[in-house]
C-alpha cells in the first residue's frame, strides 16, 4: 500500500492508504465512497490493518500509526485517551478530512467512542472491533512491560491474543508488527487504558455503531462488548467464530464482510433521509 507523513502539531505521522498515489506533501484523494479510518490497538500500527484494507477498496481506506509507534515521530506515547482523541482531532483538520466512519480496534476503539463523544461532526459512524467499556490491564501484565521498558526481561510474544485455531503464521506477523513499536511506548499505552473508562459519556452517542468481537476473545470478551453494547443506543452486536483479540490479521474476509454490511445499511439510511427531506 502507499505510504506518506501528513505533519500534524510538529510531529511526522505515518500513513497508508489504498488508491493513487500523490506527491509528497499532497493529500491523497478520498472522495470514493465511504472513508474510513482506521485506529490502531495499544503499541500497534497501521500494519495490524493490512490484510483488511484491500477488501475494502470499493471505499477510500487511511490507517495512520499514533505518535511514536510505527514510523511515526516521536519518542513519548500520549498519556491518554482523551489526548488520542485530540491529536486525532488535530490529523483530521491537517489533512482536510471529510466525515469518516471511524474503525477502531482495542484502544482504537476507546479513541472511536471518545472522538465521537467530543467531536460528533468529524464522523460518519462507528465500528467497534474488539472493544469493552473498561479495559481489564492487570497487574501482571503492567509490570511485565515496565520489566521490557527497562531492559530486565525480553518482550513476550504470547499466543494469548490469538484464536487456538490461529494459523502461527498469523502470528508471527503480528508479533513483527508488535516489534515496531518502542516497549516504552506500549507500556505508556496499557497504562493509560488502564486509567479510561468508555462508559462515561456513550449516552451522546447518535452515531451509528457496530461492534465485533472475536469469539475466543480473551483480552476483550465478547460478554465485555455486549455490556459496551448496551450502553450505546441502537449498536449492533456481530461476533465472528473462531477469532481472536488480532482478528483483523486473523479473520480479515469475515471483519470485511461485516464492515460492507454495515456500510451499506448506513448507505441506505442515508439514502432514505435525503429522500425524506425532499419536497
Amino acid at each position: 500500500m502507499p505510504a506518506k507523513f501528513a505533519y500534524v502539531d510538529g510531529t511526522a505521522v505515518h500513513y497508508v492508504y489504498r488508491g493513487r498515489t500523490t506527491l509528497p506533501g499532497v493529500v491523497p484523494d478520498f472522495g470514493k465512497g465511504e472513508l474510513l479510518v482506521f485506529l490502531h490497538d495499544a503499541g500497534g500500527n497501521a500494519g495490524l490493518f493490512q490484510r483488511v484494507m484491500p477488501l475494502l477498496d470499493q471505499h477510500s481506506t487511511l490507517a495512520f500509526d499514533f505518535p511514536a509507534h510505527g514510523r511515526s515521530g516521536g519518542t513519548t506515547g500520549l498519556e491518554s485517551i482523551e489526548a488520542c482523541t485530540s491529536f486525532f482531532a488535530s490529523l483530521v483538520r491537517a489533512m482536510g478530512l471529510r466525515p469518516a466512519v471511524l474503525i477502531g480496534h482495542g484502544m482504537g476503539a476507546a479513541v472511536a467512542l471518545r472522538v465521537a463523544c467530543a467531536y460528533p461532526e468529524t464522523i460518519r459512524a462507528l465500528v467497534l472491533v474488539a472493544a469493552v467499556a473498561q479495559f481489564d490491564v492487570s497487574r501482571d501484565v503492567l509490570d511485565t512491560w515496565r520489566s521490557v521498558m527497562h531492559g530486565r526481561m525480553p518482550q513476550p510474544f504470547t499466543t494469548d491474543g490469538f484464536s487456538p485455531k490461529t494459523d502461527f503464521a498469523v502470528m508471527r506477523e503480528a508479533w513483527g508488527e508488535q516489534v515496531k513499536t518502542d516497549p516504552r511506548v506500549r507500556y505508556s499505552d496499557l497504562v493509560a487504558c488502564a486509567g479510561h473508562d468508555s462508559g462515561v459519556d456513550l449516552s451522546r452517542i447518535t452515531a451509528p455503531a457496530l461492534l465485533v468481537s472475536g469469539n475466543d476473545d480473551r483480552l476483550a470478551t465478547s460478554a465485555g462488548a455486549a455490556q459496551l453494547q448496551a450502553r450505546i443506543g441502537g449498536a449492533k452486536l456481530v461476533t465472528i467464530a473462531d477469532a481472536g483479540h488480532m482478528l483483523a490479521l486473523e479473520k480479515p474476509s469475515e471483519l470485511a464482510a461485516e464492515i460492507k454490511t454495515f456500510l451499506s445499511d448506513l448507505s441506505d439510511k442515508s439514502d432514505n433521509s435525503d429522500t425524506s427531506d425532499k419536497p
